[in-house]
């Protein structure tokens, strides 16, 4: 197969999935095509934007029991069902073969307790070491996943070089990232790398009429309510799936909204009693992802309240809280919105590096913008 035809290049390309047509899975499935692609692979683009489920698909067409597997996985032998569950696609692969390391992972030591850590130490790389070296058990080769790859320690990136350098012949590492730039420059260089992109307004859309109907999921109808759908995932058909598969978005991104003005109106000690709920005891990976999806939200109604002050009310993300926005956006100064959003990226920044979860959520919440008492 040729470079310039590896795949179905249409945004449907249903067995490569949602960024099928794009340069980088195009070239991706050529190298596998061409049995060419590299041990180590690195995968970036932002979060929800379809890593993981790249990365899947990359193992099924790997170890699929199709006889052509370079067209793609075929979603349906039975190896490829264990990699990927559709009535369970958050569900990590079931495959002795193939295996997701991230914070909480198996590692070395047997007295070792990682189900609250946001990192991935270097006592799950010597396990891997090792497992790489072991005959695979099913399949002609052992594929890893690392989810995400920036929460490996310092330790556990300079251990994890040398097994990248020069990994066993049936081995290949999928290295997964929203923050490429938080990778150390040597890991990075040795690993081939592809980036994902927000996806085009039209071709996400056209994905999820597609995705929609095989998965048997409900989508909204409504072209308002389709059209918030659609912004609110910023080209990101990740998100979008697993949005609709919990439920519906929208009206989770309504409560969020509800929270952000209840929250805004507190007195300190209410403002301080929500980011205890929210952090609880120990900050594991999951409450911290938790606490971005509410910063995404509310990045976004502050966007929208800042863009309403300055004539910008056709481009608000939730169109179905125009008459919210415009009632309460006039209470706040347009400069103070400005540096309230910044506070809710460098706490992001904060919670990404590992900081108190607890405590920057602490700071963001005291430091929302003062309404004035009248318009």
């Amino acid at each position: 197969m040729t470079d310039a035809q590896p795949v179905d290049t249409t945004p449907l390309g249903g067995d490569w999935g949602p960024h099928a047509g794009t340069p980088a899975v195009r070239s991706l499935a050529a190298m596998i095509a061409a049995d060419r692609l590299p041990h180590a692979l690195l995968i970036s683009g932002p979060v929800g934007v379809g890593k993981r489920d790249l990365a899947i698909r990359v193992a099924q067409t790997l170890l699929c029991e199709s006889v052509e597997p370079a067209q793609g996985p075929c979603r349906e032998c039975r190896t490829c069902q264990r990699l990927h569950n559709p009535s369970q696609p958050s569900l990590d692969p079931q495959h002795t073969d193939v295996e997701v390391i991230g914070p909480g992972t198996l590692c070395a030591e047997p007295t070792h307790d990682h189900r609250n850590t946001r990192t991935i130490g270097i006592c799950v790389i010597r396990r891997i070491e090792h497992v790489a070296t072991l005959t695979p058990f099913e399949a002609d080769r052992r594929i890893f996943i690392v989810n995400p790859a920036d929460a490996l320690t310092a330790d556990a990136a300079d251990a994890f070089l040398k097994t990248l350098e020069e990994p066993p012949e049936p081995v290949h590492f999928i290295l997964l990232t929203a923050q490429e730039a938080q990778l150390s420059e040597t890991i990075r260089s040795r690993c081939r790398s592809i980036t994902l992109a927000p996806l085009p307004a039209d071709e996400l859309d056209a994905w999820l009429e597609y995705w929609a109907g095989t998965a048997g999921v409900q989508i909204p109808e409504e072209p308002q309510r389709r059209a918030e759908l659609t912004r609110l995932a910023r080209g990101r058909p990740g998100w979008l799936q697993a949005g609709l598969s919990a439920g519906d978005p929208v009206a989770l991104r309504a409560a969020q909204i509800d929270d952000a003005v209840r929250i805004a109106s507190a007195d300190r000690a209410e403002r301080l009693n929500w980011s205890d709920q929210l952090s609880g005891r120990s900050a594991t990976a999951q409450t911290v992802a938790n606490i971005e999806l509410i910063l995404d939200a509310w990045s976004d109604w502050w966007r929208d309240l800042w863009l309403c002050l300055g004539n910008g009310a056709d481009s608000l993300t939730h169109t179905s809280q125009r008459e919210r926005i415009e009632q309460i956006a006039p209470m706040y100064d347009q400069r103070h919105i400005t540096q309230f959003l910044e506070q809710i990226q460098r706490t992001r920044a904060l919670l990404q590096q590992g900081v108190n979860a607890r405590l920057a959520l602490d700071v963001l919440l005291l430091s929302i913008p003062s309404a004035r008492t009248s318009p």
